[in-house]
């Protein structure tokens, strides 16, 4: 009798530690064969159509391309299914993300036994989200759609209704703090308002972020 087919896996990480553990997790469960590893997007789409995967696993923090445009490219070469498995949980990212038709978006904070679960799901025609990226959907559907403000901005904005200061914002986002100044005078002008306070209030009245979502 032949067995099943094992669901072909290519994964895309930077870090190496991880990748290295996420490489032999995948390949312990014996559900599934992972034909290649990349650190980088680059690698992987001159590779893709050779490893013919049903499945991508995506870090779109990789440092070589934005995240976003490495899956549309991806997705532009092969027709694969696309999980995302990152540290990023940025509103606008994630909406970005998953306009693309991505299957599942997983926060790096899961345990790898459930991460293989997650890919069980998957594979049998499911989607998953962190429960911390489902809460972040809902509020961001009802965030103002017309906002002036970019991405970066208005992760600015969030962090200052707050109340972090400049340098707390800089060492949260990891941008150096006259960045972060340079973000405020942009927010400040976009919204005209002149203080902290001021963008607080219209963030708020104007529903530009969603302050209940960490």
């Amino acid at each position: 009798m032949i067995g099943k087919l094992k669901k072909r896996i290519v994964l895309i990480e930077e870090d190496d530690k991880l990748r290295e553990g996420l490489s032999f997790t995948i390949e312990r469960s014996g559900a599934y064969s992972l034909v290649n590893s990349y650190k980088f997007y680059s690698d992987a789409v001159k590779q893709v159509h050779r490893d013919c995967p049903n499945l991508v696993i995506i870090d779109i923090a990789v440092s070589d391309m934005d995240g976003v445009e490495g899956i549309r490219t991806l997705k532009s070469r092969y027709p694969a299914d696309i999980i995302v498995f990152t540290e990023v949980d940025s509103p606008q990212v994630i909406n970005d993300v998953l306009s693309l038709g991505i299957c599942g978006y997983i926060l790096k904070d899961i345990a790898l036994p459930e991460f293989i679960h997650s890919l069980e799901l998957i594979v049998n025609g499911g989607a998953v989200l962190s429960p911390s990226i489902a809460k972040t959907v809902l509020e961001f559907f009802h965030l103002n759609p017309y906002t002036p403000l970019s991405s970066r901005e208005t992760d600015v904005l969030k962090l200052i209704t707050r109340g972090k200061t400049y340098s707390e914002i800089a060492s949260e986002l990891n941008i150096a703090v006259e960045t972060s100044k340079t973000h405020i005078r942009n927010i400040y002008k976009k919204l005209n308002v002149n203080s902290k306070s001021e963008a607080v209030r219209k963030a708020l009245n104007d529903k530009l972020v969603s302050v209940g979502v960490d």
